[in-house]
């Protein structure tokens, strides 16, 4: 099958997007660049909400996907900054009239006008069930005024907020006439301009220090009885009428989950994200082992190097076709299926998905960081830049436990029990006989899991369920698209991989034994050697775009390039010259 194109990634050689700015300006110098490059990817239609499944420009869905893995391989607080905006749009598109869709889409679009995203609560997180920020109705001079009514109900970690968002996109309960009406959306002025003070009785506070993604201009937010328009409520299916009413097509215990739809589609971002940011890593790292030498050999050379590396390799090629795989479910399913159809089978998936990229990326990152030794652990190589920032992934967007458990919810509701155990392949000290046989390995312990969780309901059984899962599915959309011989043996690769890396569940679902461990370990060692003999091939795999690759460990002059970079740290008095 065709392969998709690359998308056209030139604006990262342009001077706006030089990678080094980021280890030589302040933070907040940093925030306003980032912001300026959103801006700019916007303004040339690279990005933009309108493609996202539901918008008017949703046919470039996959290339927004692809796009947004590379820039996320460049920078993940950019696509958080881009995320932030696009959410407000997709927010704006979900739950607005057709009279606000039409007078605000262009400017989030365009981000002519630039927007937070506000939903978290400092005591609450991924709890948005119990949501504290409220919105009061008065019908005497037909406001709404929005009250944070404790620190715990402060809005945090709202992207774009600290100094550059005129609106913000607000998740908040709406009360008339002293009635809890449950969870709405309210576009909010924040500020009158960019970089302004707030409005009276908005308070915004900085979120700050972060550990990563320090370009993400991240605020907390205060509202103090701040009076609103009527017309900020978001109302496709929930309006005040002239009378003061509230009037609302749908049930009230409809109302939380339908307001959530928004953040489905966002975490196909942090899987993309991660098979980008992983297959970058992986081409740096494995360039870096074929010209670096110690004792006379290259480091590629060894075996439990070989070892090491290539499982990592594979593990990135399978992010990017789970990515594939949710990009196919998501065109096809969202354009031809009803909402109550689609809902919740693409919630589960990109739930579980999310998840489970997360936690490989932050994983296999590390190992990448060791294996270049201390230049993996200099920030122009770009790998622990990498690992630090894509930390985040596993909570923003959804805490990732919490999300397994969701995927497993739907899973169980959504499939037939069946307590007859499936016929499964017995392995033996010669390993996997096909990847296919992996893929079975693999269903059969997810339905297993399954089983069980139905029983138990025991937390621990989500993450291996999602894992397995995300893994078989990886694997059918790989076999499809097969780019040839070595291409097959980095799947079975990920394959024996996968199967080792849920080793103890296996166990304990009487699908492997010693024996068997000790063929995939076996098995990896020989599939690890195929591929390092291979590494050409496997670069050209990875398909890493050369604007990401112009790193120093990534070139046989590694040395010259770190050198040449390297900064005078010689200690001057001031208005004395430096020493030649």
């Amino acid at each position: 099958m065709p392969v998709p194109a690359q998308p056209d990634l030139g604006f990262l050689g342009e001077p706006l997007f030089d990678p080094r700015a980021r280890y030589e300006l302040g933070v907040d110098e940093l925030m306003l660049l980032t912001i300026e490059r959103a801006k700019a990817l916007h303004a040339r239609g690279v990005v933009g909400s309108e493609a996202w499944c539901g918008g008017s420009r949703q046919d470039r869905f996959p290339g927004l996907v692809r796009t947004l893995g590379w820039v996320s391989a460049f920078d993940i607080a950019l696509v958080s900054t881009i995320g932030n905006q696009q959410l407000a749009g997709n927010a704006l598109l979900a739950h607005g009239s057709p009279a606000q869709v039409a007078a605000y889409r262009d400017e989030i679009d365009r981000m002519d006008r630039v927007y937070a995203f506000a939903v978290t609560e400092i005591g609450r997180g991924t709890n948005l069930l119990s949501l504290g920020t409220e919105v009061h109705y008065r019908h005497e001079d037909r406001s709404l005024r929005v009250t944070t009514p404790s620190d715990d109900a402060a809005k945090y970690w709202i992207g774009n907020s600290l100094f550059s968002a005129t609106h913000a996109m607000l998740l908040a309960r709406l009360v008339v006439d002293g009635t809890d009406e449950g969870h709405h959306w309210f576009r909010v002025p924040l500020r009158p301009a960019e970089g302004a003070l707030p409005f009276p009785g908005v308070r915004i506070r900085r979120a700050d220090p972060k550990g990563g993604i320090v370009g993400n201009q991240t605020g907390m937010i205060h509202f103090d009885r701040y009076r609103i328009p009527p017309d900020a409520l978001l109302s496709a299916w929930a309006h005040i009428d002239d009378s003061g009413r509230y009037v609302c097509e749908i049930a009230r215990r409809a109302r939380y989950p339908r307001c959530l739809e928004t953040f489905s589609q966002e975490r196909v971002f942090p899987v993309t994200g991660a098979a980008g940011a992983l297959r970058r890593g992986a081409a740096i790292a494995l360039r870096y082992s074929t010209h670096r030498e110690t004792f006379g050999s290259t480091l590629l050379s060894y075996q439990h190097y070989r070892e090491r590396l290539m499982p990592v390799v594979a593990g990135a090629l399978g992010l990017h076709h789970l990515t594939e795989h949710l990009i196919e479910e998501w065109t096809s399913r969202h354009a031809a299926e009803p909402v109550a159809r689609h809902r919740q089978a693409l919630y589960g998936l990109t739930s579980g998905a999310k998840a489970h990229a997360s936690w490989a990326a932050n994983t296999n990152l590390v190992a990448l960081r060791e294996l270049c030794g201390g230049h993996g652990f200099h920030s122009h190589n770009e790998i622990v830049t990498a690992r630090v920032d894509g930390e985040i992934n596993t909570t923003f967007g959804g805490d990732n436990t919490v999300l397994c458990y969701e995927s497993v919810r739907v899973a169980a509701k959504n499939t037939a029990a069946d307590d007859a155990p499936a016929t499964v392949p017995v392995l033996t000290e010669d390993g996997l006989r096909s990847c296919d046989d992996g893929v079975v390995l693999l269903e059969a312990l997810a339905e297993r899991l399954l089983r069980r969780w139905r029983s138990t309901q025991r937390g621990t059984l989500c993450r291996p369920h999602v894992d397995a899962s995300c893994a078989a599915l990886a694997l059918r959309r790989w076999k499809g698209h097969s780019r040839g011989s070595v291409d097959d043996t980095l799947r079975q690769l990920y394959s024996v991989t996968s199967l080792l890396n849920l080793t103890e569940h296996l166990v304990a679902e009487e699908l492997l034994d010693s024996t068997g461990i000790r063929g995939l370990l076996d098995q990896r060692r020989v599939l690890s050697d195929r591929c390092a003999d291979h590494h050409t091939e496997v670069l050209d795999l990875l398909d890493v775009p050369a604007a990401l690759l112009d790193v120093p460990l990534a070139h046989p002059d590694y040395v010259h390039r770190t050198v040449a970079a390297a900064r005078d740290t010689t200690s001057t008095r001031r208005g004395e010259e430096e020493s030649p």
